[in-house]
């Protein structure tokens, strides 16, 4: 698994606060994001939306330009007076100095490149933002791995990781652990690459990534084929195999199919009895192949027409074995061609642009400097004559005007005060009736959320803490009876105020409409019904609207708990420990993954406390650095308060959520649902 460079915008979900939300931005709508960057105007939350559209935004044209004004905005809130605004500058910096890194290593500038991850590392130790500092250290280890200096890589990644470990986020710990593995296969440390390989399986298996347990099995699968432990290799490579097919990565897939075809050839020794290793060799090689020319990568085709004249060649098809090799040369002379090609192109197109480019100032400095001193010379002669002519006009009408100036003026200040109060009057009126009707569609949304009593009959021990950003919100919880099966519904719409609350309808209603109307029971296949309701009514040009959320079903008669989960991940509490549920990393709606959702089973005992909340309590700025609360404080909160009565927790959660924010904006809708089982 190749080691990849991160683009960094803090995935605040904050913009949420502007429009989308889910720790994810996967259901993110840009052009939302373009019109609420128009229509801002404070700076802190501009910061907000220009990171969100760097992070969502994938025309590698467009963002930089984005990522330009976001650098400039954040240098200049950087320097406010005021502790928490500051912050918030210096964080967007930290984040526009890391997206500058990318780039310039896209272009091969490394000393450039490894100036603004250095730079971004620094403001990131400034703040004490540890999960940024970690990104860093594992961006400018990247970029020492791709310069072939796998001691200074590895350096950074075991710094990376150590950080990682310190904040306990699963993710990222497993990605480390994935890329120090793999740097050690490299540096032929098979013991250690095996150990940390193993780590990341085993975190990668507990947090449910099935992509990155499909690397790590491959992974595995390579270190003990260079062991030369067959049985161990093709155990790894087949797991790989399998859960590539799953997830449909068609190119992995490709690269398993090769891999095996590879052992199976090494495992052909000539005889007749190994003649069997040799023909699935061939048959794992003619598949890899079909599907490496139907997805057209080069690096894919050139390995397979290379084993592939080998297996030819083991038959003794030497004639056929000669067209795949040739095929082979025809593929990696044109990988390497296309590849000196472009850093030929890169260095000449540079050295051009660098050449005209001082030429052109040269002359602009030129032209600049005699334009200057002819607009001053004008100046002067214009401002003379202007100044001659209005002394002398002022001098003619001053009698005149004296004599009208009163009477004009009078009239001006009565005419002006009527339409002030006109138009204030006018304001007023338009602003008490879209108040009005805005607070008519709050009666209306509170009157879909599920009723306390309803609520109640079915789960007696609960509270909710609903706390929306404006009048109407995107957050909404829903329930419905069917079938002797109770469903409640805890989702998180894109968008917030007008745009959110009109999503959230939408969304009950496809929900109420899946269950109440098609008879479908099951959550998971619920929400694959509400996202094809979704894609076909309002994402037909490609609007990723939405929701992230987790819709949970207790079957009233076996008292059996089953949900779906969309990005947002529920918490129990057995035990007092708290364990995360898994959810599936998507949306309902369009996304990066179209798979279907999971069902999943929770496991409980009388006793135990379930919670559901979307992202905005964690993602909400405040305390004494201005810096967002996360997950695993709000998780920390939850375990403290948890033997406490329900109503007790639910004024908890509100007291640390205003005394966190304290004087700054609220930035998103809040929802968070506690169920004692």
């Amino acid at each position: 698994m190749q080691p990849v460079l991160h683009l960094k915008a803090n995935t605040l979900i904050l913009l949420i606060s502007i429009f989308a939300n889910c720790n994810s931005f996967f259901a993110q709508n840009i052009d939302s994001l373009k019109l609420a960057l128009s229509n801002e105007k404070e700076d802190t939350s501009k910061i907000f939306i220009l990171e969100q559209l760097v992070e969502n935004i994938s025309d590698d044209n467009v963002w930089p330009v984005y990522n330009e004004q976001l650098l400039q905005l954040s240098e200049k809130v950087a320097q406010n007076k005021n502790v928490r605004i500051k912050q918030v500058g210096k964080e967007g910096l930290a984040d526009a100095f890391n997206n500058v890194g990318f780039i310039y290593n896209n272009q091969g500038d490394i000393p450039k490149a490894l100036d603004y991850f250095g730079r971004s590392l620094k403001i990131q130790e400034e703040i004490n933002d540890k999960q940024g500092i970690a990104e860093a250290l594992s961006n400018i280890g990247v970029i020492y791995y791709y310069q072939n200096d796998k001691e200074k890589a590895l350096d950074y990644y075991l710094k990376s990781l150590k950080i990682r470990e310190e904040l306990g986020i699963k993710e990222d710990i497993a990605n480390s652990l994935n890329n120090i593995g793999n740097l050690y296969y490299m540096l032929g440390k098979m013991k250690e690459a095996l150990d940390f390989s193993n780590r990341s399986l085993k975190l990668q298996e507990e947090i449910g990534d099935k992509q990155g347990i499909s690397y790590s099995l491959n992974n595995l699968g390579a270190i003990y084929f260079n062991q030369g432990d067959i049985p161990k290799t093709l155990d790894y490579y087949a797991k790989s195999l399998a859960i590539r097919k799953e997830i449909g990565d068609k190119q992995g897939y490709a690269a398993s199919l090769h891999n095996l075809g590879v052992v199976y050839l090494k495992m052909y020794n000539g005889s007749s009895k190994a003649k069997q290793n040799l023909n699935l060799a061939k048959s794992y090689t003619d598949s890899s192949l079909v599907l490496s020319r139907e997805l057209g990568f080069p690096d894919n085709i050139r390995n397979a027409e290379r084993l592939y004249s080998q297996i030819d060649s083991a038959y003794g098809n030497y004639a056929s074995a000669f067209e795949h090799y040739k095929q082979f040369i025809i593929y990696r002379d044109s990988i390497t061609n296309e590849a000196n090609h472009r850093e030929s192109m890169k260095s000449q197109m540079k050295y051009v642009f660098e050449k005209k480019e001082a030429i052109l100032l040269e002359q602009h400095d030129k032209e600049k400097a005699i334009g200057k001193e002819r607009e001053r010379v004008q100046k002067i002669i214009i401002w003379s004559v202007v100044g001659g002519l209005f002394l002398l006009l002022v001098f003619l009408l001053f009698i005149y005007s004296s004599l009208r100036q009163n009477k004009r003026a009078n009239k001006i200040i009565t005419q002006q005060k009527e339409l002030v109060e006109t138009k204030n009057h006018i304001i007023e009126e338009k602003q008490k009736e879209i108040v009005d009707s805005i607070n008519y569609a709050k009666r209306i949304q509170y009157s879909l959320l599920a009723h306390t009593d309803f609520l109640n009959e079915f789960i007696p021990q609960n509270f909710i803490y609903f706390n929306p950003k404006d009048i109407v919100s995107g957050d909404f919880y829903w329930a419905t009876k069917s079938h002797k099966k109770f469903y409640l519904a805890v989702c998180d719409s894109t968008g917030h105020g007008v745009p959110g609350a009109f999503m959230s309808l939408l969304n009950i209603g496809f929900l109420s409409e899946a269950i109440n109307e098609k008879d479908i029971t099951a959550p998971d296949k619920i929400f694959n019904y509400v996202r094809t309701r979704l894609t076909s009514t309002i994402s037909k040009e490609g609007q990723k609207d939405g929701f992230d959320g987790v819709l949970l079903c207790v079957d009233l008669h076996t008292k059996q708990i089953t949900y779906a989960a969309a990005n947002n991940k529920p918490v129990i509490i057995q035990n007092n420990e708290l364990i995360q549920l898994p959810a599936d990393k998507m949306p309902v709606g369009v996304g990066e993954r179209n798979e279907g959702f999971n069902l999943y089973t929770i496991n409980h005992k009388g006793g135990d406390i379930l919670y559901l909340y979307t992202d905005g309590f964690a993602d909400q700025f405040g305390g004494p650095k201005g810096k967002k609360f996360k997950y695993k404080p709000l998780n920390e909160l939850i375990i403290n308060m948890n033997s406490e009565e329900l109503s007790a927790q639910r004024e908890k959660l509100h007291t640390a959520f205003e005394s966190w924010r304290g004087d700054l904006e609220q930035v998103d809708d809040v929802c968070i649902i506690g169920i004692r089982l």
